[in-house]
């Protein structure tokens, strides 16, 4: 069984996401062929250069410009066309040429809509899977031709089916998180009641205080030791490193997991896949100035369930509420919130709403699993209008 997860690096949540099924699926009791795929590289490793900078760009500089598209094409039509889908079509029908997968799972929604526009034309009943990266209902995730659609929140679930999907396509699986963020075991090591542990993480998106007074205020923090990973934010390591003595500078680092397991609260951007890999660590979350519009979506989420608080403003007002969080109540009251979502959660097992959705569409044959690949009709057209649907 060939199971292709195809994605981009817009952020890397992304990305994450798709990595992290692949480790779900691999873990399972599939045996299936797992390639991941970043869209944008397959067609042209310039290209997505190019764009990826352009992206990151108007991420750092222009995030105003990025939330008034977001919030003007968030409600509109369904099933809409793909970033520039008449240049990049042949691509993608060369990729399922080359590819010939039994299943797709997309965790971008540009992937998506190439799908399900080639699975229109074609007849092709490869299964769809789209696995949405935040916590957003927003129209460009929705495709006519998707088989199953993998959320995070009922307030997805209720947004998709308002916009005329039908519920028993939607599972609330959560966002996928790695298999360490999985194992329950992992996190019963007993922290210490003397010491609170503050984890920071978002450096590399350039999301922490620059002032001086901020940093001063966590380390005069009293009982409180405090951990900054920086990412690749290398210039941010060098600013900070050795510099307070109750505050560890780490740059880039492979065990997140590990310091989360030790924190009493993180602090950080408000990214889905984040998110739920703090739930999953049962680690309250203090969302530091969301800027991005699904970075919006994500911190309302997370202080609607009551698993942590929203800060926007100044150095002051930041080091206020992380005084008020590190409370021995308030964060017992935010680690059961969190255990009553991970509850919800195992509702659906990510690797058994794949199964369903085999046995359901694509029944077994007894040479193993059904050849489901459609070569392309001479009725679809490769030479339609180009959409500057730019994502």
């Amino acid at each position: 069984m060939k199971i292709i997860i195809m994605t981009g690096k817009f952020g890397m949540g992304h990305m994450t996401a798709a990595l992290a099924l692949k480790q779900q699926i691999e873990n399972s009791h599939f045996n299936a062929d797992i390639e991941v795929i970043d869209w944008l590289d397959y067609v042209s490793p310039s290209l997505a250069n190019k764009y990826y900078s352009f992206y990151h760009f108007l991420v750092n500089k222009g995030h105003k410009i990025y939330n008034i598209r977001y919030r003007i094409l968030e409600n509109k039509k369904t099933d809409q066309k793909p970033d520039l889908n008449a240049f990049f079509k042949k691509s993608f029908i060369k990729l399922l040429d080359e590819k010939k997968p039994d299943m797709i799972i997309s965790t971008l929604p540009a992937c998506s809509q190439f799908m399900s526009l080639y699975k229109e034309k074609t007849g092709s009943c490869i299964p769809l899977i789209t696995c949405v990266t935040d916590i957003t209902g927003h129209s460009e995730w929705i495709n006519k031709n998707t088989d199953i659609y993998f959320v995070g929140s009922p307030f997805v679930t209720n947004k998709f089916i308002s916009k005329g999907v039908l519920p028993d396509r939607i599972f609330e699986t959560g966002l996928p998180v790695r298999l360490e963020f999985l194992n329950n075991n992992f996190f019963e090591t007993a922290k210490s009641k003397d010491i609170r542990q503050i984890l920071i993480m978002g450096g590399g998106l350039g999301m922490l205080p620059k002032t001086y007074h901020f940093y001063k205020g966590l380390e005069l923090l009293p009982n409180t030791e405090v951990t900054i990973i920086t990412g690749k934010n290398h210039n941010l390591y060098e600013r900070l490193e050795g510099k307070y003595k109750n505050i560890n500078v780490l740059g880039y680092v492979n065990n997140v997991c590990e310091y989360m397991k030790q924190a009493d609260v993180i602090i950080t951007k408000p990214g889905g896949i984040t998110t739920f890999e703090a739930i999953y660590a049962e680690v309250p979350i203090l969302a530091l100035n969301p800027s991005m519009q699904q970075e919006i979506y994500n911190a309302q989420f997370i202080q609607k369930t009551g698993i942590g608080t929203i800060v926007h403003g100044n150095s002051k007002q930041c080091l206020n509420e992380i005084e008020k969080m590190l409370d021995y109540r308030r964060l017992n009251n935010y680690k059961r919130n969190i255990r009553k979502i991970k509850g919800q959660l195992s509702k659906y097992n990510l690797t058994n709403v794949l199964e369903m959705t085999i046995d359901k569409t694509n029944p077994l044959e007894s040479n193993g699993f059904k050849n489901i690949y459609h070569p392309i009709r001479e009725d679809y057209d490769i030479n339609e209008e180009i959409s500057f649907n730019i994502r």
